[in-house]
């Protein structure tokens, strides 16, 4: 069955998932250099919120938030590299999951650095 959702998904994402590794004697969690997943489909979405903070000035704030198809492997704690429609390339870090009957939504924190 085809999901009705997909038509909105023309972003793809690559995830990356932590690995634990051996470095000078100690294990470390590191995100490997291949993807775990490639070529997910996705869209990447951008909401803002006004806050009015305790000087009565109000702030901006940028929520950010991932689509996906229920069969997509992403976890919290992953990193994803996501190509937008457009060739832009943003890096974020998946947060908490939300699935429902068609899809699934991910709180994702934005990479400022990338």
């Amino acid at each position: 069955m085809n999901n009705p959702f997909a038509v909105f998904w023309l972003d793809k994402m690559d995830i990356y998932r932590l690995a634990e590794t051996e470095t000078n004697g100690a294990t470390v969690q590191v995100y490997p250099d291949t993807p775990t997943y490639s070529g997910v489909p996705c869209h990447y979405s951008k909401g803002s919120l006004t806050a009015v903070g305790d000087s009565g000035e109000p702030t901006l704030i940028n929520k950010y938030t991932l689509f996906c198809g229920l069969d997509a492997d992403a976890q919290e704690g992953d990193k994803a590299v996501i190509t937008q429609s457009g060739g832009k390339s943003i890096i974020v870090t998946i947060g908490e999951g939300f699935p429902y009957s068609g899809h699934q939504e991910f709180a994702v924190k934005r990479r400022e650095d990338a």
